[in-house]
């Protein structure tokens, strides 16, 4: 009897054992899980970031006579970016973008159709001699795009996606343009070339500015570069960017170049080359972004 109870005590003793090396091995494992668990979870912490940018950030668009040259702006604002893994990511935020092009002219060109004062009907003919046309658009834009890391600390990372693009602000001025205007009668079958106060004539050195009507800008994003970590919250994303509009932004087209009033015949103004000689204009940038993210 001494016997059986002997054993039943050793048989209990190692089913206690087992019990606890079934514990200990059971909450190591829970511990693994949870350090893993916690690691996965910080690299999903969303990623908050402000960042700036500059280079050729310019309108896009064919003159039918004269040239384009692109000019430059920026790309300034804050974002956040969640990460699906330690890899890959979904950025999006607020931001601001610049831009900017310049129209040169030499041309002749007619806006038909025009009422004088006194109801006479004519064209005005119109000369532009050294006409030069700065063109400049604020837009607020949105990023949806995807992010990939190679690194979650440091390393080489790359976006891609959409950014829609909401017009702010438009507007165009050009300086010390020449322009010799002629109104042709077509009822007469004659020109009137010198009545400067009907608007007719050679008129030197002015200067004429507007705000020109834009349009949402849905553009193609993509950007590429390099993380660096400055600490275990703070990290810094250099690389370049490259932003094409897909669609028109203009939105007067067609409009003839002379803006004229009866009332006020010599304070005549000219309207956008934007406006006058281009079928399509979008948006298209270039250049150097700097992001500083944190991470709580």
């Amino acid at each position: 009897m001494k016997i059986i109870n002997l054993k039943s005590k050793i048989v209990n003793r190692k089913s206690q054992i087992v019990n606890h090396k079934s514990k200990m091995i059971l909450s190591i494992l829970f511990i693994v899980s949870i350090l893993q668990t916690t690691t996965v979870l910080a690299q999903r912490l969303p990623e908050y970031s402000i960042y700036g940018g500059g280079g050729l950030s310019t309108l896009n668009y064919k003159l039918s006579p004269g040239k384009r040259s692109g000019g430059f702006g920026g790309d300034f604002g804050a974002g956040f970016t969640y990460f699906i893994d330690s890899n890959w990511g979904i950025h999006s935020g607020l931001g601001v973008g610049l831009y900017s092009a310049k129209a040169k002219l030499d041309c002749e060109t007619i806006t038909p159709n025009l009422i004088d004062e006194e109801g006479k009907r004519f064209d005005m003919h119109t000369t532009l001699a050294g006409y030069s046309e700065t063109q400049k658009a604020m837009f607020l834009n949105i990023p949806v795009m995807a992010q990939y890391r190679l690194n979650p600390n440091e390393g080489f990372y790359a976006m891609g996606g959409f950014k829609v693009g909401i017009p702010i602000n438009g507007k165009y001025s050009s300086k010390a343009a020449q322009l010799t205007n002629k109104g042709y009668y077509p009822d007469l079958n004659n020109y009137a070339t010198v009545q400067r106060f009907a608007g007719y004539g050679i008129f030197e050195g002015k200067d004429f500015d507007d705000k020109t009507k834009l349009g949402v800008s849905i553009m193609l994003a993509l950007e590429a570069g390099w993380k660096w970590q400055i600490n275990n919250q703070f990290s810094l994303y250099s690389g370049s960017y490259f932003d094409f509009g897909l669609n028109n932004v203009v939105k007067d087209k067609n409009l003839p170049l002379i803006n004229y009033s009866a009332d006020d015949p010599s304070g005549f103004f000219t309207n956008s080359a934007l406006s006058t000689f281009t079928k399509k204009a979008s948006i298209m940038a270039v250049g150097i972004k700097l992001r500083l993210a944190y991470i709580k």
